[in-house]
C-alpha cells in the first residue's frame, strides 16, 4: 500500500482509489477523482466508497452522518 504523508495532508492509494485526507483527526477519507468533474467520492474506512450526490444520506448510518455533517458541513447543506 502506498502511503505518503506530505505537507497538504495524507495521502493512500487502496483498491484501485486515491484516498487523502488534511490530518490524521479526519474520520473522512476523500477520493482523488483526478479531474473528472461532478463525482464527490469519500469513505469512511476505505473499503466502502460513497458518492455524494447518489449515497448521501440514504446510505450513510447514523453515526456516518453525524460525521459527514461535523467534516463537511457546507456539503451536508446542500441536501
Amino acid at each position: 500500500m502506498y502511503n505518503n504523508l506530505m505537507a497538504k495532508g495524507i495521502n493512500e492509494y487502496k483498491n484501485g482509489y486515491d484516498f487523502y485526507k488534511d490530518s490524521e483527526t479526519e474520520q473522512i477519507w476523500q477520493v482523488d477523482t483526478h479531474g473528472q468533474e461532478g463525482p464527490y467520492l469519500f469513505s469512511f474506512d476505505q473499503e466502502k466508497v460513497f458518492n455524494f450526490w447518489t449515497d448521501y444520506p440514504d446510505k450513510l448510518t447514523l453515526e456516518q452522518i453525524e460525521i459527514f455533517k461535523k467534516e463537511n458541513p457546507t456539503m451536508a447543506e446542500l441536501k
